[in-house]
């Protein structure tokens, strides 16, 4: 467990992450955007799917992932049809994560309130980008109109639909 909040780690590794990120600001810059990566390997991963275009294609249908795993996840939960049942409800997740965060929330009830509203998360990241975008008021303009986006993906989605007219079917 860290000793300054109440993160758990499975690693040590990992921990040690953790408090380098979130509690001593270590962060590795892009220099192309505002990202912040928490660890050197993701910086990479994001110049390669952000700036570079570079995608993993899915050879079943039309999907492109942005990382290896993204990509074996969506094969498995997909077209190998693998899930994760809950064994209190019908719920079945795609990532063991998912199925972990789902018996968290719903059926013990753990819940990230917000300290300035009564918004609850189900996760503490869901928390964090609830401040920021509520309370803090972090916004993505858009560089070719007056938009601003909620977040980094919304903006993404706004430019290409918008602005570059890729029409996104249901």
């Amino acid at each position: 467990p860290c000793d300054q909040c109440d993160y758990k780690a499975t690693k040590k590794v990992h921990l040690t992450r953790h408090i380098k990120s979130i509690h001593q600001g270590v962060k590795f810059p892009c220099e192309q955007c505002d990202y912040k990566a928490t660890r050197s390997g993701d910086l990479l991963q994001h110049i390669k799917s952000k700036h570079e275009g570079v995608r993993f294609p899915c050879d079943q249908c039309d999907y492109k992932a942005t990382v290896k795993k993204s990509l074996l996840r969506h094969i498995k939960s997909i077209h190998e049809g693998v899930k994760f049942p809950c064994d209190k409800c019908d719920y079945k997740a795609t990532t063991k994560g998912n199925l972990s965060t789902h018996i968290k929330s719903i059926h013990m009830g753990v819940k990230f309130p917000c300290d300035q509203c009564d918004y609850k998360a189900t996760q503490r990241k869901s928390l964090l980008t609830h401040i920021k975008l509520i309370h803090v008021g972090v916004k993505f303009p858009c560089n070719h109109c007056n938009y601003k986006a909620t977040g980094r993906g919304n903006l993404t989605t706004h430019i290409k639909s918008i602005h570059e007219g890729v029409k996104f079917s249901c």
